[in-house]
């Protein structure tokens, strides 16, 4: 009884320190409930938002999903690592998810930016060679990434999301569908709710 109570705070908290908590979060979209518009003049609206702020897009393949590509850049805070305590320089990137469905006559829109870490340098200084003894690599760079590129060997890892830019990008995206004065009111802010994902 008592080692599975050690195992249950135990096994969370080596699941934080490690980073390894990122694969069992919740995926949650910040939504919105817009009444005054189809899922399609939505799912169009905000692929023109996303593609000024993010750049290329990638549309999954239910036709209901978008994916931004990395946005990379470079700060010296909230980096969440001990560099931000003397100012040292991190890269970072955000990456946007954006869902539409429909729900009764109401059309959601979900949008989730996750900001990640550039982590290669630490991942490799803190994962040596497995089975040897010597501290010395047992492959040379070139041998240790044969066959694969430096994008593939790039490691990020998930900090927080960008709650922020999420209100700004959908408030925008809800004003544009917005009714004329007078009319009913065709926006609802709704809390953060899990996707189902396919």
């Amino acid at each position: 009884m008592r080692i599975r109570a050690v195992s249950a705070v135990l096994v969370p908290l080596l699941l934080c320190l490690t980073g390894c908590h990122q694969g069992l979060e919740t995926r949650t979209f910040q939504s919105r409930v817009i009444r005054a518009a189809s899922p399609e003049e939505v799912f169009h609206a905000a692929q023109i938002i996303l593609r000024r702020e993010f750049g290329p897009l990638t549309i999954e393949s239910d036709g209901r999903r978008l994916v931004s590509q990395r946005v990379e850049y470079r700060t010296s805070s909230e980096s969440g690592t001990m560099r931000d305590l003397y100012g040292g320089r991190s890269t970072m990137g955000r990456i946007a998810h954006f869902a539409v469905a429909k729900r009764g006559e109401d059309t959601v829109a979900g949008l989730r930016i996750d900001i990640e870490r550039q982590d290669t340098t630490r991942q490799e200084a803190f994962q040596p060679d497995r089975h040897r003894i010597s501290d010395a690599p047992g492959q040379t760079a070139i041998e240790r990434d044969a066959a694969t590129t430096t994008r593939q060997n790039t490691v990020w890892n998930f900090v927080k999301r960008d709650r922020r830019l999420e209100r700004s990008l959908l408030t925008e995206l809800q004003e544009q569908f917005a009714p004329e004065p007078g009319e009913p009111g065709a926006v609802q802010p709704a809390a953060d709710r899990p996707v189902e994902t396919p």
